[in-house]
């Protein structure tokens, strides 16, 4: 990467971080454009560069996280050893460790939860890397026979998605004092468990 890129990845970080920061402090209405601005110490043309709204401020995916979901990506394409079911189980827990670790990831999050009036966690799902790669590996799953086919994808997917949003508000309840990337996985086994099941009961559906 160009030190030229670097600089633009810091100033989009630097942005989302100190919109987040004021967006707790004072309220997401309170703040705008023209005070995360002032903040940063940038001018708003330079802002509206990097993201198209206040709401996307808050809840865009920086390109630094959509790195490292790629990454992840490559990583288990290129995996031959692995089965299918090993790498959801390996990405529920990286996912869980990335929105935790990334601060503008996690107050996304936050910010999602307190507002939930705007829609913004609906909006763009399909488009999200996180959803389009638990997609593949569910289908992938479901060749491989881990996952019955009497589920659907969108189903499965759903509630792989519920399940990361659950544990990530747990975690923030109990102030972070369990392993997240754990529980994680163990809960993710337990819903496994029981997609497989469903092809043993009923092998015909």
């Amino acid at each position: 990467m160009t030190s030229r890129k670097m600089k633009a990845l810091q100033m989009q970080k630097k942005i989302q971080k100190t919109a987040l920061q004021l967006f707790d402090k004072h309220g997401f209405e309170n703040v705008s454009v023209e005070d995360v601005a002032q903040a940063v110490g940038c001018s708003v043309g330079n802002i509206y560069h990097y993201f198209k709204s206040k709401d996307e401020l808050a809840l865009q995916m920086t390109d630094h996280v959509k790195r490292k979901y790629l990454e992840l990506e490559k990583q288990y394409e290129a995996d031959t050893v692995h089965t299918a079911q090993e790498k959801l189980l390996d990405f529920v827990a990286q996912t869980l460790r990335i929105s935790s670790e990334e601060e503008a990831l996690y107050k996304s999050f936050i910010h999602g939860l307190k507002y939930p009036e705007r829609g913004a966690m609906k909006e763009n799902r399909e488009q999200r890397v996180h959803v389009r790669m638990l997609r593949q590996m569910v289908i992938d799953c479901q060749n491989e026979g881990s996952i019955s086919r009497c589920y659907t994808v969108d189903e499965v997917v759903e509630q792989l998605v519920t399940m990361h949003r659950g544990i990530l508000f747990e975690w923030r309840i109990y102030e972070s004092n369990f392993d997240l990337a754990e529980r994680g996985v163990r809960m993710a086994k337990i819903l496994l468990r029981g997609w497989e099941k469903q092809n043993q009961s009923n092998p015909g559906c």
